[in-house]
């Protein structure tokens, strides 16, 4: 019977840091796909201002726009609020994740921005 070398056991994964690793991984990366929605609405809202007039009445392409970029805000707030929700959980953990003030900070300063573009919308 072979006894295994003291090398190889020290290089056996920790499963339970791997497995914390992998679910951290999956919460930064649904908190991107929130941000990559949020962004395509609030680019769509601005195309359909700047494109659409030739298309649609000016009512029209102001409602469309204010809903998609109203819909960018929601997004990136939901973003913050789904990336709150795992990392409350996990604080305790001893894995290095991005700090929830960061993903906070940057949320709300998209959120402002989408804002920004609706006040632009409606004073042009």
């Amino acid at each position: 019977m072979q006894e295994k070398n003291s090398s190889t056991e020290d290089r056996e994964p920790n499963t339970t840091v791997l497995a914390l690793d992998r679910t951290i991984l999956a919460n930064e990366r649904t908190y991107a796909a929130w941000i990559r929605t949020g962004m395509a609405a609030l680019i769509s809202g601005l195309a359909v201002e700047k494109f659409m007039l030739e298309a649609l009445p000016l009512w029209g392409i102001h409602t469309i726009a204010v809903i998609l970029i109203a819909s960018s805000s929601v997004a990136f707030f939901l973003a913050a609020w789904r990336y709150r929700h795992l990392h409350v959980h996990l604080e305790d953990a001893d894995v290095a994740m991005v700090p929830l003030a960061v993903v906070r900070a940057f949320s709300f300063f998209l959120a402002l921005c989408a804002l920004i573009a609706l006040v632009g919308i409606w004073t042009s």
